[in-house]
């Protein structure tokens, strides 16, 4: 590989960082759930220090959370991409917007019984 082009390959992962953090900043303005996700994480943090938990489970707590949070970012631009077609009520958009929000739901199911794993019955 040529200098010019890593050079191009360095300042794109560069620019795609920018891109994901005004994506993040964008989730946090445009989604009230995904607020409330990020104070969701807070407190798994602190849980997770109060209990003093291993690495191990952290990385899987922190890791599973942020899924919940990807399929919220994931699910809120579906919906944003969905409004700039039609404001009008259609089924087709309305199923795709219901199946979003069922795989956060899913994602959530998924961190409910990891957390009464981790903080209830205290497998991990």
């Amino acid at each position: 590989m040529d200098r010019e082009r890593m050079k191009e390959g360095f300042l794109h992962i560069f620019k795609a960082a920018g891109y994901s953090l005004a994506g993040l900043k964008t989730g946090l303005r445009l989604s009230l759930a995904f607020r409330q996700e990020t104070g969701i994480l807070i407190l798994l943090l602190i849980l997770l220090a109060a209990y003093q938990k291993p690495v191990t489970t952290w990385l899987i707590a922190v890791g599973a959370w942020f899924l919940v949070m990807m399929a919220e970012l994931i699910n809120t631009a579906i919906e944003e991409t969905l409004n700039l077609i039609t404001k009008d009520y259609n089924i087709a958009v309305k199923n795709a917007k219901d199946m979003a929000s069922a795989a956060v739901f899913l994602m959530l199911a998924v961190n409910a019984a990891l957390w009464l794993c981790m903080f209830v019955l205290k497998l991990f």
